[in-house]
C-alpha cells in the first residue's frame, strides 16, 4: 500500500473534490501509478483530520472520473486515467480476478464506493460494542431484533405476530430445523421434480424420503400434490416458489391459491423457501399469507444482501410450532451469531439492506441484458429480477458434455443432474450471473458459451 497523503492546503474547493483532484494531479505527475493501492479511507481521514464520509465521497468522485477502482476485501487502487467504466486496476487479488464461475448462485457484489462505505459503517458501528456481541444471547419475542425482522418481512407482505418468528443461521439451517421439527426418520417429503439441491442433501442426512412431483409449464401440478397427500402420507411439501432454483419460474397467484387450498384441506405443511422473494419488485403473495396455518416461511438474506450474512427469518404457523422449532434450533446450533444478527438489524434499520437490494436488482438487469444479447438464438428461462438462468441445450449437447467442455475453458456451470428428484434429467444447465465477477468477465464467458453451443460436440470437443 502506498503512503499517499495529499496536500489539500492550497485549494478552497470542497474537501471531497480536493481529494479527487489530488489523485488526478498526482497520477498525471507520476507520484501515483496505475495499480497503486491507496490508504484505507478511515486511515486517510485520520491523517487529514477529516471525517470518514468526506474521504469516502472523495474516493467515490475519483472512481466516477475513472481514476480508481475498488475491490471488496482488497482495497482501492489507482486505474488508468479516463477509465469511466470503473474496470479493475492492474494489481488484483487473483481470487477475485479468476475465471467466471457461474456454478454458485451468488448475488452481484457492489463496487460503488458510497454503498461500500455504508456497509463498512455498519461493521464499524458494531466494533463500539464488540464484547457484548461475543457473549451467548437470546432474542426475546418483544426484543428489538424481532421488530427489525418484522420490518424486513413487510417487504414481502408478511406481518406475523412476533412470537411466530425464529432466527436461524441461514436458510439451510432453518430448513434442517423445520424438517427435524415436523418429521422422523423414514418419513417422506414432497417437492418439485426439479428442486434446490440443498433439500436433497438435508433429506438424505435426516433419513427422509424425498419424492418429486409432476410439473407443468406453470409449476407444480396441483393434481400431483393432491394425489401425494392422499396416497403417499407425505409430511410436508417443500417449495421454492419465487424465482425458482433452478428454472427461474415464479408461481402465479392462481397456482399458489390452488396449492394452498390443498395444503389446508389435507393439513400437509408447506415449507416455503423464499430465498429470492425480496428481489421481486412486484411481490407475489407468499404462501405464508395464503395458508398461514400450514405454512413454514423461510426468508434468508443470502440472495438479497450477501451469502456470508448467515441469517434467516422463519415464520412458523403458530406460537407452539414456533417454540418447538426454537428448541430444535437451539439443540442444533445454540444460537445465531449475535454479530451477524446485529449487523443485519443495523443494515435493515438504516436502509443499507434496501440499498443492496436496489444494487442487486439493477446489476442483475444489466447482466440479464448481456445474456439476452449472447443467448438470443438459444432457449433459456430467466426471471426479470433474478441473477440466474436456466439454459436448455441443443445441437446434440448433453449437460455433462457441455459442462465438461466449458470447464476446460475455465467456466463453471451447474448441470441439471444436481436438481433432479424424479424423472429424466433435462439437457440443461444453470448459470449464475452474480458473484464477484465483472460485467466484462461475464460478457466474455457468455460469448464462449454461445459460441460453443453454436457447434456440435464433435466439432469442438476432444472427448465425448
Amino acid at each position: 500500500m502506498t503512503n499517499w497523503i495529499p496536500d489539500l492546503s492550497t485549494t478552497n474547493t470542497p474537501r471531497y473534490m480536493a481529494i479527487a483532484d489530488a489523485i488526478a494531479a498526482d497520477l498525471a505527475a507520476g507520484r501515483l501509478t496505475p495499480g497503486d493501492r491507496l490508504p484505507a479511507q478511515r486511515r486517510l481521514a485520520g491523517e487529514l483530520g477529516l471525517d470518514f464520509t468526506t474521504v469516502a465521497r472523495g474516493y467515490a468522485e475519483a472512481q466516477r472520473r475513472g481514476l480508481l477502482a475498488s475491490q471488496v476485501g482488497s482495497g482501492t487502487y489507482v486505474t488508468e486515467p479516463g477509465n469511466t467504466e470503473g474496470t479493475r486496476p492492474v494489481k488484483l487479488d487473483m481470487r477475485r480476478n479468476g475465471p467466471a464461475d457461474f456454478s454458485m448462485n451468488l448475488p452481484p457484489e457492489p463496487d460503488d464506493e458510497t454503498l461500500l462505505a455504508r456497509l463498512r459503517a455498519g461493521t464499524d458501528a458494531l466494533s463500539q460494542d464488540l464484547l457484548s456481541l461475543l457473549r451467548y444471547q437470546t432474542f426475546p419475542p418483544d426484543g428489538p431484533d424481532r421488530e427489525t425482522a418484522l420490518l424486513w418481512l413487510k417487504g414481502v407482505g408478511l406481518t406475523p405476530a412476533a412470537d411466530r418468528i425464529q432466527f436461524a443461521a441461514g436458510a439451510q439451517a432453518a430448513l434442517a430445523g423445520i424438517l427435524s421439527t415436523l418429521s422422523t426418520p423414514d418419513d417422506t417429503i414432497a417437492c418439485e421434480a426439479l428442486t434446490y439441491p440443498g433439500i436433497r442433501s438435508l433429506c438424505s442426512q435426516l433419513n427422509l424420503g424425498l419424492i418429486g412431483l409432476e410439473e407443468d409449464e406453470h409449476g407444480l401440478d396441483p393434481a400431483a400434490f393432491e394425489g401425494a397427500c392422499k396416497d403417499s402420507k407425505i409430511k410436508a411439501l417443500y417449495l421454492n416458489p419465487t424465482l425458482h432454483n433452478p428454472t427461474t419460474r415464479t408461481l402465479s397467484l392462481q397456482r399458489r391459491k390452488e396449492l394452498a387450498a390443498i395444503s389446508t384441506r389435507h393439513g400437509v405443511p408447506i415449507l416455503e423457501d423464499d430465498a429470492y422473494g425480496q428481489l421481486c419488485q412486484t411481490k407475489p403473495q407468499p404462501f405464508a399469507s395464503l395458508a398461514p396455518e400450514t405454512t413454514w416461511y423461510v426468508g434468508s438474506l443470502s440472495k438479497c444482501v450477501g451469502a456470508g450474512l448467515r441469517l434467516a427469518h422463519v415464520v412458523a404457523p403458530e406460537r407452539n410450532a414456533s417454540m418447538r422449532l426454537s428448541r430444535v434450533l437451539r439443540s442444533q446450533s445454540v444460537m445465531v451469531s449475535p454479530l451477524m444478527m446485529a449487523l443485519a438489524s443495523r443494515w435493515i434499520e438504516d436502509g443499507t439492506a434496501n440499498e443492496m437490494l436496489w444494487h442487486i436488482r439493477n446489476e442483475s438487469a444489466a447482466r440479464q441484458r448481456l445474456a439476452a444479447q449472447h443467448l438470443k438464438d438459444l432457449s433459456y428461462q430467466a426471471g426479470p429480477d433474478g441473477f440466474h438462468l436456466w439454459l436448455q441445450l441443443g445441437n446434440g449437447w448433453t449437460s455433462a458434455a457441455f459442462v465438461s467442455q466449458v470447464r476446460n475453458q475455465a467456466i463453471g456451470l451447474a448441470e441439471s443432474d444436481a436438481f433432479v428428484v424424479s424423472g429424466q434429467s433435462p439437457e440443461a444447465v444453470r448459470l449464475c450471473l452474480g458473484g464477484p465477477h465483472t460485467r466484462s468477465q461475464i460478457d466474455t464467458a457468455l460469448s464462449v458459451i454461445a459460441e460453443t453451443l453454436s457447434n456440435e460436440p464433435k466439432d469442438v470437443t476432444t472427448y465425448f
